[in-house]
C-alpha cells in the first residue's frame, strides 16, 4: 500500500531528467479516486495552481514521479481544485470519520491507496489528537469491500457499523 503522506515532498521528473518540481498536494475526482498530483511551483498570487493529472504520470516511484514532458503540467484555478488532501476546497485531511451510527471513529491523517492496481482509496489512517496518537498510535480502517458502503461527504466521512471492529492500531 501507499500512503498520501509518501507523495508529498517526492520530486517530480521529466523523462529527460530535468526537474519539475515537488508533489505539494493530490487531488481526488468526484469518486474520491487519485486524478492529479499538484505541483509546488509558484503561479502568480496563489490563485492559480500547477498540476498534472494521474493519467500523464508515466512511473510513481518510492523516491520520484516521472512525467514525460512539460506539456502534462497544466495551471488551473486554485477554486477549481475541488477536491484535494489538504489544499483544495473541499480537503480530505482532518474530515471526520462517523459509523452510520453516529459513532466518531476519529479524524483523517492519510489515506490509502494500492501501489499497483490504481488509485482507489482503499483505507484511512485516523487520528484522534496528539496525545492519543503518541500514547496509543494512530488507527488504520482499511476497507474489506472497498468504498462499497462508504459515503464521501464534504464535511464528513460515513462508513458502515462493521468497521468499528475492523480498526488496527499502529504500534
Amino acid at each position: 500500500m501507499r500512503t498520501v503522506q509518501q507523495l508529498i515532498g517526492l520530486p517530480v521528473f521529466l523523462q529527460n531528467g530535468k526537474k519539475a518540481g515537488r508533489i505539494r498536494d493530490v487531488g481526488f475526482d468526484e469518486f474520491w479516486q487519485l486524478s492529479c498530483i499538484v505541483l509546488d511551483s509558484q503561479v502568480w498570487f496563489r490563485r492559480a495552481v500547477r498540476i498534472v493529472r494521474w493519467a500523464d504520470v508515466m512511473k510513481c516511484g518510492g523516491d520520484a514521479v516521472i512525467i514525460a514532458s512539460r506539456q502534462a503540467i497544466a495551471t488551473i484555478r486554485a477554486r477549481e481544485l475541488l477536491r484535494s488532501f489538504h489544499t483544495g476546497v473541499v480537503q480530505l485531511r482532518e474530515l471526520p470519520v462517523f459509523t452510520e451510527d453516529g459513532q466518531e471513529l476519529g479524524r483523517v491523517s492519510d489515506v490509502y491507496f494500492p501501489k499497483t492496481e490504481g488509485t482507489q482509496i482503499i483505507g484511512y489512517e485516523l487520528t484522534d489528537g496528539f496525545l492519543a496518537d503518541v500514547f496509543e498510535g494512530r488507527r488504520k480502517l482499511l476497507l474489506p469491500e472497498g468504498p462499497e458502503g462508504v459515503t464521501l461527504g464534504e464535511d464528513a466521512i460515513l462508513v458502515p457499523a462493521s468497521c468499528e471492529r475492523v480498526l488496527e492500531r499502529d504500534p
